[in-house]
């Protein structure tokens, strides 16, 4: 009754504050959470290790047990940053299985979190489509005053080019190319949209091609939906360039890769669960294709954060037992002990920098 009643008292104060948005990112979150440690726990029941607990959740108390089966218990804890599957290393059934099976059971949820992205970029390239985002329109943002060739011929700031010499223009190449073709001084009869008219203007660029306009390019949105083979091979490969991309992120954050131009302040800070729940909100309100793409991203990052080879993670474990396959003995487990327990507390504390960032340097979206 008292675990049901801290339940209750924490999801009535996430509801005064949360938007619906909110709640959609942090459902998607705790999924895949509940996917990476489902992919541990099923093929650690399969391969006979003993998985007493399921935890959606770090802690052990308060704790609401939802049930039992196939001999683990399954509990939600109120810190909802992680979860785990418990399998004790220092047990002998445990250590009584192959290094290759236990390897298998830790990387089952980096696969399972990277199974998810790919089947849910899938389904959205068969069913919605892939996004293509196209040119679809220069407008004039403005007039220069140094090269007045536009200004003395009569564009306006706000005109929208339609055509040069009766070819359609869609975006700043088809503008230069047009105009280049009059760089032997000859006018070029220029269509603009002006307000809700349409206005012939005859120019003659200089020996540039250059009018003297700083341009806008207006972007439009298509989706293209894939046939069942290309949406496979395309999911596969979107995933993969966005692990890449991770790990091009993960330079940023260390210094070792410099920010792309335009990248939002704060991009490469260290932040928490709150900022990914406000950016999934954004995606949610954006429409449902920047929602999955978000989601998908989180739980590619799920991924690739746990194969890092640090302690406490899968990637971690995973030195452990290369270390146990190559000497031909396992690490004390009293050495593993305080290695972990020193690393659980400096991610701990990497947690609490996060959500330091995330209430006092958002990342700030221009």
């Amino acid at each position: 009754m008292k675990n049901a009643v801290w339940l209750t008292a924490a999801l009535a104060a996430m509801a005064y504050y949360f938007q619906p948005g909110h709640w959609a990112m942090l459902g998607a979150l705790v999924l895949m959470i509940v996917l990476h440690e489902f992919g541990h726990w099923v093929v650690a029941r399969l391969f006979g290790f003993k998985a007493p607990v399921f935890s959606v959740g770090f802690g052990s108390s308060p704790r609401l047990v939802l049930g039992r089966c196939w001999g683990t218990e399954f509990q939600i804890t109120p810190w909802l940053i992680g979860g785990y599957v418990q399998i004790d290393p220092s047990d002998d059934d445990f250590r009584g299985k192959s290094v290759w099976k236990r390897a298998s059971v830790l990387v089952a949820g980096v696969t399972m979190n990277v199974l998810t992205a790919v089947v849910l970029i899938f389904a959205l390239f068969a069913t919605v489509g892939e996004r293509q985002v196209v040119p679809d329109g220069v407008q004039i943002q403005k007039v220069d005053d140094q090269v007045t060739i536009a200004r003395d011929a009569g564009f306006q700031s706000g005109d929208e080019f339609v055509s040069v010499d009766g070819v359609a223009v869609k975006s700043a190449r088809d503008l230069a190319t047009g105009l280049s073709a009059h760089r032997d001084g000859t006018a070029a009869a220029v269509i603009v949209k002006r307000n809700s008219d349409q206005v012939a203007v005859s120019v003659t660029p200089n020996q540039d091609g250059r009018i003297g306009v700083v341009l806008g390019q207006r972007m439009a949105e298509h989706y293209q939906k894939r046939g069942v083979v290309d949406a496979a091979a395309r999911s596969v490969s979107f995933v993969t360039n966005m692990g890449v991309d991770m790990a091009r992120g993960l330079g940023m954050m260390v210094g070792l890769v410099p920010l792309p131009e335009g990248a939002p302040e704060g991009a490469a800070d260290v932040h928490g669960v709150v900022a990914i729940v406000q950016i999934g909100a954004m995606a949610f309100d954006n429409g449902f294709y920047s929602f999955v793409m978000i989601v998908c991203m989180i739980s590619m990052n799920l991924a690739f954060f746990n194969i890092l080879p640090i302690p406490m993670l899968d990637g971690g474990h995973l030195m452990f037992l290369a270390w146990e396959k190559l000497t031909g003995k396992p690490v004390d487990a009293r050495i593993q002990g305080i290695v972990s327990r020193v690393f659980f507390a400096l991610l701990i504390g990497l947690m609490f920098f996060g959500l330091f960032n995330d209430i006092f340097n958002p990342i700030k979206f221009k």
